[in-house]
């Protein structure tokens, strides 16, 4: 099967979000979590031509209108916003868009702490059916996976295995047709998933084939696929191998692989040294060693490169708008029109073009009976609320702490909590895409403060204002610490 061949068929498995992107044009209103109203959900099934219940709760639990809106949202075909969606025009290879919305629908439907239950069931799913055996030996197949329990925390969690969702997902997206059998776009969906399975990396995997697997994962993941492919070997030979494959890599995969190393800490320093006469790796090899004492660090040019190196992995992991923010809590654009990077050019047009804006997000902090509220810039990062929770409800020390998002566990890394994801890679455009959405956040983990911090509403800065503001109490010491975290002001972006 041509590549050709399989973006057509993954458009017309998009069909029904396709459909959907029409049908919502310029604007149809959605809830403040991002769904369409239940008022809509006749005319959005007479679009698609499926049947709706005549009672419905919300349009999460109709799956064949909620799982396509899922995967246009994702794959850029609408965009949603806090009272409507609105259809938009998108570039881009029609397989991987197809990619994009299936994960975004199986992330959705998956309740364990990593979101990947719903896509080990598929895949189990895909195997039988490419094996051509029974769906009744699917509970079989999902024993002999490594995240086997995850399969069972997806979809409506009945505590049986729900193979009978995960086929209707899959023949709505064309991965299987009406007599559940595996079609050619199905065919290479498996190969995408098997490739990706946790269980596919092994010591004698190509260091640049692991690369391509570590570049999209967080770095809690990314670290343990890591220490699989390591393996007996000494730290200081994988790096090496690591950082040689990275230096013709796309940047994405030579930040993962600069991850990865670095964890290894002063073991790999062999292998840094060996990347001073590399093209690509020398900033950030001179960086590392400059944070073992070796050597004076980077300059401009070197640092100017390394923002737009990260700032390409942001696009890459997170999206353009990440990438934007990371550039602007950098310096700005200013930044990629001095740098001699190779990939600065396009991505200062993308981000250009693209115009964003820096909205502000209202959020109540609560615990008990107590609460505040505060107006943050939607680009602030988890690490950086972390300090402005603590300044506004009283905390002068710096305890551990960590943060909970659907499931996933976030704290700074510097501490080396098992299980908990680094909270300065995500931000509060991501965690709170639309008003109503919460989190929780624990101060002091030996005696926990807890705090419950939800999103009201999200507003255009204010000139007059300076962001992070308590707007609950009037304070001039709190107001003064706020100040002193010197967070870019949305209104000068």
């Amino acid at each position: 099967m041509t590549t050709s061949q399989i973006s057509t068929l993954a458009g017309r498995g998009l069909s029904h979000a396709i459909k959907l992107k029409h049908w919502v044009g310029r604007g149809k209103p959605v809830t403040a979590k991002g769904v369409l109203k239940p008022s809509q959900l006749p005319a959005a099934a007479a679009a698609l031509g499926v049947q709706v219940p005549a009672k419905v709760r919300t349009a999460a639990d109709v799956p064949p209108i909620h799982w396509p809106w899922v995967a246009a949202e994702a794959a850029g075909l609408i965009e949603v916003g806090t009272a409507k969606a609105v259809a938009c025009e998108v570039d881009g290879d029609p397989a991987q868009l197809w990619l994009t919305g299936l994960d975004a629908v199986l992330a959705a439907e998956s309740h364990d702490r990593d979101r990947r239950g719903a896509c080990t069931l598929c895949r189990a799913v895909l195997t039988a059916a490419a094996d051509e055996t029974p769906l009744e030996s699917v509970a079989d197949i999902v024993a002999e996976y490594e995240d086997a329990g995850t399969a069972y925390k997806s979809f409506r969690q009945t505590g049986e295995l729900p193979v009978a969702d995960a086929v209707t997902l899959l023949t709505i997206f064309g991965a299987l047709d009406k007599e559940k059998q595996l079609t050619a776009l199905g065919r290479w969906a498996h190969e995408k998933f098997e490739a990706r399975a946790p269980e596919s990396v092994t010591p004698d995997l190509p260091a640049a084939e692991m690369l391509a697997r570590l570049a999209p994962l967080p770095e809690d993941e990314a670290w343990r696929l890591a220490l699989r492919w390591f393996d007996d070997r000494r730290p200081v030979y994988g790096a090496a191998q690591l950082l040689y494959a990275a230096e013709y890599a796309a940047p994405v995969e030579r930040v993962a692989a600069v991850d990865v190393v670095a964890g290894f800490g002063g073991e790999a320093l062999p292998a840094w040294r060996n990347c001073l006469r590399y093209k690509n790796l020398r900033a950030h090899a001179m960086a590392a060693l400059k944070s073992w004492g070796e050597g004076r660090g980077v300059d401009g040019a070197q640092r100017r490169w390394l923002i737009t190196e990260y700032a390409l992995a942001a696009r890459a992991r997170r999206g353009l708008e990440d990438a934007f923010h990371y550039v602007r809590d950098s310096g700005g654009l200013a930044v990629l029109e001095d740098s001699d990077h190779p990939g600065a050019r396009a991505l200062h047009g993308a981000l250009t073009t693209a115009n964003f804006r820096v909205r502000v997000q209202q959020l109540k902090i609560a615990r008990g009976e107590d609460w505040w509220r505060v107006l943050v810039p939607a680009g602030t990062t988890l690490g950086t609320l972390h300090h402005v929770i603590r300044i506004v409800t009283g905390h002068r020390g710096d305890e551990l702490h960590a943060f909970e998002v659907d499931g996933a566990r976030y704290s700074d890394p510097f501490y080396g909590l098992a299980d908990h994801r680094d909270e300065h890679e995500l931000r509060l455009s991501k965690v709170f895409p639309r008003p109503g959405n919460g989190l929780t956040y624990a101060y002091d983990l030996a005696q926990p403060w807890e705090y419950r911090v939800t999103c009201e509403k999200i507003v255009d800065p204010d000139p007059g204002v300076r962001y992070p503001a308590c707007v609950s109490v009037q304070d001039t010491e709190v107001d003064r610490q706020l100040a002193r975290l010197r967070m870019p002001q949305p209104w000068a972006s």
